[in-house]
């Protein structure tokens, strides 16, 4: 199974019930990729600004709280690694998206001047926590 920010944006008990989920349905030997937003420090303060920023219910957790919330659900988290977020970095959405679809994309946020608005309140929020928030890409299989 492959998971793409679904639990970031989930609360504790959500996060818990989606992974149970998971671990239940997963074959002997399966596999769970997930990417998440990560945070280093601060979490209370980054969910309240991202909340604000994304008005999406934004819980992204610490390396050490991502695993656990796991190992509760009944997932043994097998590798994982973490770096610097790259999200709404011009580069990076051309790098992932591809030329055309990342044109689309930009000319949507010159085009609206309410989804530039909201992008630009999303990307100070994440300049302002750069140190704080990363990624996370976890494997995990059942225990």
């Amino acid at each position: 199974m492959l998971a793409e920010a679904i639990l970031t944006i989930q609360s504790a008990s959500g996060k818990a019930k989606i992974l149970q989920g998971i671990c239940d349905r997963l074959k002997p030997r399966g596999k769970f990729l997930s990417h998440e937003l990560r945070v280093n420090d601060r979490e209370d303060e980054i969910h309240r600004a991202l909340a604000a920023a994304i008005r999406v219910n934004s819980t992204p957790l610490s390396e050490t709280n991502w695993i656990a919330t796991c190992q509760t659900a009944g997932l043994q988290v097998l590798n994982h690694q973490t770096g610097v977020m790259g999200l709404l970095n011009p580069a990076r959405v051309i790098q992932d998206e591809g030329l055309i679809d990342a044109s689309k994309f930009f000319w949507n946020v010159l085009t609206r001047p309410q989804l530039r608005d909201r992008l630009l309140t999303m990307r100070q929020v994440f300049k302002q926590y750069e140190h704080e928030l990363g990624y996370l890409i976890l494997c995990a299989e059942q225990n």
